[in-house]
């Protein structure tokens, strides 16, 4: 016998169905705000909002460049701190790919700036640690792209991308071999200016023509 009046069989259980009630669902912090990643957050001190506490790390990077600026033994930990400000403000997936070789460059090349005596690669000439310095641009190049790639905007912007690329380089050059790296640190350091004012007058507000109008930059994979 056909059931004329439901698509259902005969002799079958319904299938059950089911009713949203608001009163199952997750009520809403107080206040009605949520909580915004990268904003603030909550610890055992209270509500924070991290681009307010961000600052306070600003002694810290000049405690760091006052040490290595006066004791040449202290100058590679300058290579770590920019690895680190690296990788803290990269995306999940590009750390987890570029994290490793990164790190185990950026060691290599700490270790490679030991204070001694070096010869320039393709010549017989032998560079003193304060000619070294001096080309390599040790301290102030690996914190001056640390310090600017911790605190630029996530948001696009033709600026971190320029700085991002050359903290990559610069991390990348310990694995030449011998010390080719000098020559890959001297032309970051002598590109360093053309390269950041190509990127602030690309990211002002002007250069598209309207005033207060950012041009459209695709977003960067750091």
């Amino acid at each position: 016998m056909t059931n004329n009046y439901t698509n259902q069989p005969p002799n079958q259980p319904f299938e059950p169905f089911h009713v949203q009630s608001n009163l199952l669902q997750k009520p809403a912090p107080p206040g009605g705000a949520r909580k915004t990643p990268g904003n603030g957050g909550e610890t055992s001190l209270g509500n924070f909002d991290w681009n307010q506490a961000r600052w306070l790390v600003m002694p810290v990077f000049a405690v760091i460049y006052w040490a290595t600026d006066r004791d040449p033994l202290l100058r590679p930990m300058t290579i770590v701190v920019l690895l680190a400000c690296l990788l803290f403000r990269m995306e999940g997936r590009a750390r987890n790919i570029a994290g490793v070789p990164l790190t185990l460059a950026a060691i290599k090349l700490a270790y490679q700036m030991t204070p001694a005596a070096t010869i320039l690669p393709g010549t017989q000439i032998l560079l003193t640690e304060q000619t070294k310095a001096a080309m390599t641009g040790l301290p102030w190049v690996p914190m001056f792209l640390a310090i600017c790639i911790f605190y630029l905007p996530r948001t696009a912007n033709v600026t971190g991308t320029i700085l991002r690329a050359g903290a990559f380089a610069l991390l990348i050059a310990g694995l030449i071999p011998g010390e080719g790296y000098i020559v890959v640190l001297g032309m970051i350091q002598y590109t360093l200016f053309l390269g950041v004012l190509i990127g602030l007058i690309a990211d002002h507000p002007c250069s598209n023509g309207t005033p207060g109008v950012h041009p459209t930059v695709p977003a960067a994979q750091a």
